[in-house]
């Protein structure tokens, strides 16, 4: 599941006794959004909704997403965390490869890192990064993040004592020890390139399973177009028509459709501000009573 924003109605304590009674109810991993700093009023359009407005306001809390899911997992053994989705440029990727190596050197667990590029101008403004061609430095960060992960020295470019520009490797210790995978989220043409060519799956928002077939195909043909194996791939779905419908899309039959367009997980984005925990419990057991349960 993806779980709630951390709101004064459901408490770090309950947030713990929420995850524990997921565990309990068969749910095995939790994953949380992101973001930095929001305008309190914005010109940029979300990219997943007809009217181009979120489905949150500006004043709702974030927490940052390694912070709380290492957190999480000094509480929870045995369960699985992930990012849905961190916006990867907004971030050093120097920096972001040190959180994760030293999340993993703590938890000594497997870590889905589901990323993208983001959508809200202004706040790239706000951190002081650049919105445009941010495509292009996701490849890059993918690439050097890995690297760094991996093993533990890439090579900057510094100044020496006459300021002239020298290329020196560097050293990042400790190294991650549990694997973190790379999802990416999105499905324009550049998204599909970039999940073949530098990610180790994908992780799209919400979308029907007839656009999903669509977008799959297209995933394929550009594994194909740079000698990829589409089955490399690892795939996590986010079914339902809302974050937390009464009815629709979540059950039996639905989560046996996205296992045959292959996808491996099934995220329940549970509602970004339940009214209690009772409330949020609720939700998970409405969705496992008719899924598995």
């Amino acid at each position: 599941m993806r779980l709630p924003l951390p709101t004064e109605a459901l408490t770090p304590e309950q947030q713990v006794e929420l995850c524990l009674h997921a565990l309990e109810l068969g749910y095995s991993s939790f994953w949380v959004g992101d973001h930095v700093v929001l305008p309190e009023r914005s010109s940029s359009a979300y990219p997943h909704t007809e009217d181009g407005t979120p489905g949150f306001r500006p004043d709702t809390p974030w927490t940052d997403p390694f912070l709380h899911l290492t957190w999480l997992a000094a509480q929870l053994p045995g369960a699985r965390f992930g990012t849905s989705i961190i916006v990867l440029t907004l971030r050093n990727p120097t920096l972001l490869a040190k959180q994760l190596a030293t999340m993993s050197w703590l938890t000594r667990r497997p870590f889905s890192l589901g990323v993208g590029t983001g959508w809200l101008r202004e706040e790239y403004d706000a951190v002081g990064m650049p919105f445009e061609g941010r495509g292009t430095r996701a490849r890059k960060d993918i690439a050097l993040v890995k690297q760094l992960l991996s093993s533990g020295t890439a090579d900057y470019t510094v100044r020496d004592a006459d300021d002239t520009p020298v290329t020196k490797p560097f050293l990042m210790l400790p190294k991650a020890p549990a694997p973190v995978e790379f999802l990416w989220g999105g499905f324009s043409p550049f998204a599909m390139r970039l999940v073949a060519s530098s990610c180790d799956g994908w992780l799209p928002a919400k979308q029907s399973l007839e656009a999903l077939e669509g977008h799959l195909a297209r995933l394929r043909s550009a594994c194909d177009d740079v000698g990829r194996d589409f089955s490399e791939l690892r795939l996590v779905a986010k079914p339902g028509s809302g974050p937390d419908p009464a009815f629709g899309a979540i059950d039996k039959d639905n989560l046996v459709r996205y296992t045959e367009l292959g996808f491996h997980e099934a995220i329940l984005e549970m509602p970004y501000e339940p009214e209690s925990l009772d409330d949020a419990k609720a939700t998970l057991e409405r969705v496992a009573a008719r899924s598995w349960l």
